[in-house]
């Protein structure tokens, strides 16, 4: 089974540290930022982009994977 999702890793202006965007059938849904610590990581949605649904289990490891890369 293909991902559905693909996470990549930025350095916007806007951050000190890396952020991840997570991308969700071709659409990008959200970043996931680490301003506050490892242990406060932040998601942030692209209101004007948000899917009104999406899976739930999709979600999720997308989650995972964009923290994990951040973690690296």
């Amino acid at each position: 089974m293909e991902k559905r999702f693909r996470i990549i890793i930025g350095s916007p202006i806007d951050y000190e540290e890396l952020v991840a965007y997570i991308w969700i059938d071709n659409e990008e849904i959200a970043l996931v930022q680490k301003e506050e610590g490892v242990d406060r990581m932040r998601v942030e949605f692209f209101e004007e982009r948000i899917k009104t649904n999406l899976y739930l289990d999709v979600f999720i490891e997308a989650l995972q994977a964009a923290k994990n890369e951040l973690l690296k």
